[in-house]
């Protein structure tokens, strides 16, 4: 008798600490998938609702969108204007009259990343997450730092971000895949938060960036003024239009 309750608490002791093994795991996981640094590393503000207590719309900064009739495909450029620079002008132009275009734009002096970036994941930003939420596909377009001509693909949308890959590839332009910092693949990433729960984040280098106006330059002045945008610019721009009509065939 003694020996069987031996055993059966044996049994209940070891079953008691794979429940809490599994318990400590699930929750580890969730934090994993939940928990993002707030702000971001490099970030001023955590949330939209912090930056304009502090910076004024128009005179600060500004949001350009426009809402097509497609409203199932957005293309976003949440750090534009003087952010990440040009990013606004290649999302337009993908956009064009088709798509819908979302876009937030620093127009500060100076200082516009140090002040205006907030992290894809944390960008909160009302109208933006309204866009993003009645899209079914979603394209977001970043800057990052490098002095080769590329861009970097993430987001969850493996499907078209293997079309954009292959028409940009097509198209002479380089292409690799982003890492994990810039990957795009957390859930509440911006680019993910449609009714499909997936997009594509797409980084690209300062170099290429350059590439797209005329002597490389990309200050206010030159890259808001279209007669400066190279043969370049409407090579790429059209590349990932033709990835996104084919996808929408492919997904009627």
């Amino acid at each position: 008798m003694f020996k069987t309750k031996l055993i059966i608490g044996a049994f209940t002791l070891a079953a008691s600490a794979a429940v809490i093994t599994l318990t400590l795991q699930n929750n580890s996981f969730s934090r994993s998938v939940s928990s993002v640094e707030c702000p971001a590393e490099g970030d001023r503000f955590c949330t939209f609702a912090e930056l304009s207590e502090v910076f004024e719309e128009s005179e600060d900064w500004e949001i350009q969108k426009r809402e097509s009739s497609n409203n199932r495909v957005l293309v976003s450029a949440i750090h534009g204007g003087g952010i990440e620079q040009v990013t606004s002008q290649v999302a337009d132009a993908i956009a064009g009259k088709k798509y819908s275009l979302y876009t937030f734009k620093g127009k500060l002096s100076r200082g516009n990343f140090n002040n205006l970036h907030i992290n894809s994941v944390n960008f909160d930003e009302p109208q933006a997450l309204s866009m993003a939420k009645e899209a079914s596909i979603h394209i977001s377009i970043h800057g990052a730092e490098g002095d080769k001509k590329k861009t970097l693909l993430g987001g969850l949308n493996e499907d078209l971000r293997g079309l954009i890959s292959d028409h940009l590839e097509a198209n002479g332009f380089r292409v690799k895949e982003a890492p994990k910092h810039l990957d795009g693949d957390h859930p509440n990433n911006i680019v993910n938060q449609t009714k499909t729960g997936q997009g594509v984040q797409l980084e690209l280098t300062r170099a290429q960036r350059k590439a797209f106006f005329e002597n490389g330059t990309i200050n206010y002045s030159s890259r808001n003024d279209a007669s400066n945008q190279t043969e370049v610019f409407k090579q790429y721009t059209a590349a990932i239009r033709a990835a996104l009509i084919e996808y929408e065939e492919r997904n009627l």
